[in-house]
């Protein structure tokens, strides 16, 4: 069991805010928790890209050093292509059967994002 308190006991100026922490107040140590209280989020960043590895791991081994760099965010086969360290002609090829798997989906500019 833990016990905590914002401000000192004895002081006037901390009994409101220790009164809302015992009643019902929820600790706020991010920006995504008013969010998520709000329902405006779901999860946080830190959940998505946790979210985003784990769902990597049904794809076939050789595809998915480039389905891990491809987010929520359109990317560009350039950007892929550096990050993964790739020549172009393997990025086309992977990005090709991840596209015919319906892992991801090419929007304008030559762009690729995650298909949910």
């Amino acid at each position: 069991m833990y016990f905590v308190f914002h401000g000192s006991l004895d002081n006037g100026k901390s009994i409101g805010t220790n009164n809302l922490i015992k009643e019902f107040a929820k600790i706020v140590t991010e920006p995504e928790d008013i969010l998520k209280e709000y329902g405006l989020i779901t999860e946080s960043a830190e959940e998505k890209e946790k979210k985003l590895i784990d769902e990597s791991y049904d794809i076939p081994e050789e595809y998915r050093e480039i389905y891990q760099i491809i987010k929520d965010t359109p990317v560009d086969v350039n950007e892929i292509v550096r990050q993964g360290k790739f020549n172009l002609k393997e990025v086309m090829q992977k990005l090709t059967m991840l596209e015919l798997e319906g892992r991801v989906r090419r929007v304008s500019g030559n762009r690729y994002i995650r298909e949910e």
